[in-house]
């Protein structure tokens, strides 16, 4: 399973980086694995409705139909994660999962982005290729947050170090 995650530094108080972040609509603005997305359900009179229980239609580049997003992990100002529905293509399958930890460093704070894709059937032997991808393009990807959060385009601090960010095993199907 390819997992890939970097780390940026955002000047921003963590209250303020969680709550865009916490706000999956926000993804289609600064992150290259999605192209578009929209909630599904209810919302509260804010269009924020409750993050730890939001579920969103999105679009994966290069697909063209929608796909459901979930929010799977939730503390709050801490971490927030989503989980995508299993794609299906004539090799087999993959299921993305985001995750972002957002803890104080100095007056701002330290976003960790990670993906994960759980691949199945001839895709498991594409792993080294969709690793690569991920690897090319997070960096990008938390370049962006940092201008999108900011409004600067300064290169932001992004680094590989290890950090507090680490996922639980692969997700259970839904049981209906």
């Amino acid at each position: 399973m390819p997992q890939v995650q970097v780390y940026v530094s955002i000047p921003l108080p963590v209250d303020e980086v969680f709550y865009f972040l916490s706000d999956g609509r926000n993804l289609a603005r600064w992150h290259s694995g999605v192209m578009d997305i929209r909630p599904e359900g209810p919302e509260g009179a804010d269009g924020a409705g409750h993050a730890e229980r939001r579920s969103y239609s999105y679009r994966f580049p290069g697909r063209h139909r929608d796909f459901r997003l979930e929010c799977c992990a939730y503390e709050h100002n801490v971490r927030i994660g989503f989980l995508g529905q299993r794609m299906w293509n004539p090799l087999g399958s993959q299921m993305p999962r985001y995750d972002f930890r957002v803890w104080p460093q100095g007056t701002g704070c330290r976003v960790g982005v990670q993906v994960t894709s759980w691949l199945t059937g001839g895709m498991l032997l594409l792993w080294p290729v969709v690793a690569l991808g991920w690897r090319r393009d997070l960096p990008e990807d938390a370049q962006r947050l940092h201008e999108v959060l900011t409004g600067s385009e300064d290169l932001a601090d992004i680094g590989y170090e290890p950090g507090p960010l680490v996922i639980a095993d692969r997700p259970r199907r839904r049981q209906a």
